[in-house]
């Protein structure tokens, strides 16, 4: 069997997310602020109200989030969710096989956290609600600091965005020859394929349709969802906590 029959259409991952619904130290309630260095995401509102927060090199942005409302955006781009409800929940649409929540993402902790590697991968463990709302708010201590620079001055706002790159390419760098073996298993494959699929159409050839495959999902009721490369993977029997809020599946 070739598991890359099992690969997500263009080699995409998809997660269920529910948004925090616990309050941060100022009472707002909302998701950690983060970035992706290789991958873009789409966030499609499935249910509840709030509010996407992007800043970038263009400054801040607002996007009100409401039920079958979409919004992307590409690597660069700090984003955080508000749910101000308490209802928001997300489907999240990841480029490269869910890459964005397995490695590709660095959030706005404090710079003396950022500039370590070791603080760093200290303050990004979560496995139950508590640390993952400490982790939340401390990514928000960066964020709101990078915001009001933004805000406040856009030519020190730039210099402060600058060096907050900086800071996540020194963590994401070691991690990247992992990204490649994705990218060329998942989306780069996904690509070839279809190539292949163009030129034995323009062949007259049929056969390679008989060796499609198909999977049905569903990921609210199985303990189990599509992995990085095409491969199952059981979901962990504890909770995991991303960035944005809690991982349905």
């Amino acid at each position: 069997m070739d598991i890359r029959q099992f690969i997500l259409p263009a080699g995409v991952g998809l997660t269920h997310i529910k948004v925090y619904d616990q309050p941060a130290p100022n009472g707002v309630v909302s998701g950690g602020a983060h970035i992706h260095m290789v991958c873009s995401e789409i966030y499609y509102v499935l249910k509840g109200t709030g509010t996407c927060e992007l800043l970038s090199a263009d400054g801040l942005s607002t996007v009100d989030l409401k039920p079958n409302k979409a919004v992307f955006f590409r690597p660069g781009i700090i984003h955080r969710v508000l749910n101000p409800n308490r209802d928001l929940e997300i489907l999240a649409v990841m480029q490269n096989g869910g890459l964005p929540e397995r490695g590709d993402f660095v959030l706005t902790f404090p710079n003396d956290i950022l500039t370590s590697p070791t603080a760093y991968m200290q303050a990004l463990r979560a496995t139950n609600i508590q640390e993952a709302t400490k982790r939340r708010d401390l990514s928000l201590v960066g964020y709101d600091a990078l915001k009001a620079t933004m805000l406040n001055d856009k030519a020190k706002g730039l210099e402060a965005l600058r060096a907050f790159y900086r800071a996540a390419r020194a963590l994401i760098a070691p991690k990247v020859d992992g990204f490649e073996w994705v990218l060329k298993l998942g989306a780069q494959s996904e690509v070839k394929d279809s190539l292949d699929a163009c030129d034995l159409i323009k062949m007259g050839r049929t056969e390679y349709l008989e060796k499609s495959k198909w999977a049905a999902i569903d990921p609210m009721d199985k303990p189990a969802r599509m992995g990085m490369c095409g491969e199952l993977h059981p979901l962990a029997l504890d909770e995991t906590f991303l960035a944005e809020g809690k991982k349905v599946a």
